[in-house]
């Protein structure tokens, strides 16, 4: 895909990830989700968020943008839909890194209030 990307003049790579891939969170004992310890699953977000960096650096220099996206505890199937918000609420935050303007940053997390610690 990255030769397409190449030739879009304005390419995103929008990974979900996950505040339980957060090594700030996970080890803050305030945060909501320290005690959500699945480690497999926190595990592979966080080797995700490092992808994330690694290809925003790879990419630097080009229109290419790639960040991660936190869609908070959505209802899916992962989760038996216990999730409190639907699918489509979740959806905004990577949506709206899919659609970054050229300024915009590369190489970040976010979620839907803002920028989110590694």
């Amino acid at each position: 895909m990255l030769p397409l990307l190449r030739k879009s003049p304005a390419g995103r790579i929008v990974n979900v990830s996950s505040g339980l891939g957060s090594l700030a969170f996970n080890s803050d004992p305030s945060c909501s989700g320290y005690n959500t310890k699945f480690i497999g699953y926190n595990a592979s977000k966080t080797a995700l968020n490092m992808l994330t960096v690694q290809l925003a650096y790879e990419l630097r220099g080009t229109r290419i943008k790639v960040n991660s996206a936190n869609p908070g505890y959505t209802k899916t199937d992962l989760n038996d839909n216990q999730g409190v918000q639907p699918v489509e609420v979740g959806a905004i935050e990577a949506t709206r890194l899919a659609l970054l303007d050229d300024d915009d940053p590369t190489g970040r997390s976010f979620f839907k209030d803002g920028p989110e610690p590694w």
